[in-house]
């Protein structure tokens, strides 16, 4: 079946390669800048909302009498601009009371961190090849298959990366007749309907020392010096690595889950919600339960799974066996017994075994009987 998949290199440019890089970054974020400008102008002064098409040919004509703005591609410049009226679409579906984000900010120095080709882009075992720029060597840590439909060069804290979006075909996995419902949570990270625990690794716990130490150098600095510089870039590379072992985890994690079963079934949690309780924000963001669900979603699909989220409602207090509801139970107890069967439930298993049962819409031992389920209104998950 075809798919879209991405992967994702690092870039090992030279010297003069890197400084090109970095021109390109600010020429974009130039540009960034000025059509946002455009756009607020003319709207607080004229009330005249300018279009897309209108800021492009402007920046074409400036392009040809500035030289470090025109040796950036055309297609790059028009990708900023894209970025500009997407930032500005998020606005106005958050004026309109749906999801979305404030108003555009302009972009300082070092916050402006990638760029985009739509075409044009080739790839081999050692170089990849941009339009206007050149080949760049590249580390293959994989192979690249399928048809390439967009990069993306981005610079992170440890070096460039460039990342393929490319159509290719993904053979499905043999079906199997296994079906889980997972519970996701802070001290274990994952527990399944069968009794499986994935404790958290904390990444961010772990390396917590370090990054203080890290920070104390960063404000024992001078503001703009050079050894402050360096002390943000290690300090950044630190955030970096846990970021990687984090991702690289739930990498290994997701793709297990689904090799081995055939249809697995979440709760749809209203994580944003949730981190507005201070006590427990770092936890819930240093477990990445979004990611972890978008690689379980997005890995279904790949690979002809089911993947389903359900309501998280009262998944800790239904009694599993007999559906019995305590809503007498408090967040602090892990292990109950139920007043009605007299069964022995731990609690995030039993609200896997609720989670599996909700999507299924009975109790089975395996998912041939699987309907989808609407997702409906949410209340937070036992943790």
């Amino acid at each position: 079946m075809i798919q879209v998949k991405t992967y994702r290199y690092k870039l090992a440019p030279n010297l003069s390669q890197q400084r090109a890089l970095g021109q390109w970054l600010g020429a974009c974020r130039y540009v960034y800048n000025l059509s946002l400008s455009y756009k607020k102008t003319l709207w607080e002064q004229y009330k005249i909302s300018i279009g897309k098409n209108d800021i492009q040919k402007e920046l074409a004509s400036i392009a040809k009498d500035t030289d470090w703005l025109g040796c950036v591609h055309s297609q790059v410049l028009q990708e900023v601009t894209d970025r500009v009226f997407n930032a500005f679409d998020g606005f106005f579906n958050r004026a309109a009371g749906r999801p979305g984000k404030g108003f555009p900010k302009f972009a300082r120095k070092g916050q402006y961190q990638s760029f985009s080709f739509k075409q044009g882009v080739k790839i081999n075992n050692t170089h990849v090849q941009l339009p206007k720029f050149g080949k760049i060597k590249y580390r293959n840590s994989r192979d690249c298959t399928g048809t390439i439909k967009r990069a993306t060069v981005r610079e992170c804290a440890d070096g460039w990366y460039v990342c393929l979006c490319v159509e290719t075909d993904i053979e499905s996995l043999p079906i199997n007749q296994n079906s889980i419902g997972i519970d996701v949570g802070i001290k274990s990270l994952l527990v399944t309907s069968d009794g499986e625990t994935i404790d958290n690794p904390k990444h961010l716990y772990k390396a917590e020392k370090k990054l203080k130490r890290l920070q104390r150098s960063v404000s024992r600095k001078k503001k703009g010096s050079a050894n402050r510089k360096k002390a943000v870039k290690k300090l950044a590379r630190q955030h970096q690595k846990v970021a990687n072992t984090r991702n690289d985890f739930q990498h290994k994690v997701t793709t297990r889950l689904i090799r081995e079963n055939q249809a697995i079934a979440c709760e749809s949690l209203q994580i944003q919600n949730m981190l507005a309780n201070h006590n427990l924000a770092k936890s819930i963001s240093d477990a990445g339960w979004y990611s972890l669900t978008q690689m379980l979603e997005y890995k279904a699909k790949w690979y002809g799974r089911t993947f389903e989220k359900v309501s998280a409602r009262h998944t800790s207090q239904d009694c599993s066996a007999c559906g019995y509801r305590n809503t007498e139970l408090t967040l602090a107890v892990r292990l109950w017994t139920c007043p009605s069967c007299g069964n022995i439930h731990d609690r995030d298993q039993n609200a896997a075994q609720n989670i599996k049962k909700k999507a299924v819409g009975h109790t089975v031992s395996a998912w041939e009987v699987y309907t989808p389920v609407a997702v409906v209104a949410q209340e937070s998950p036992g943790l």
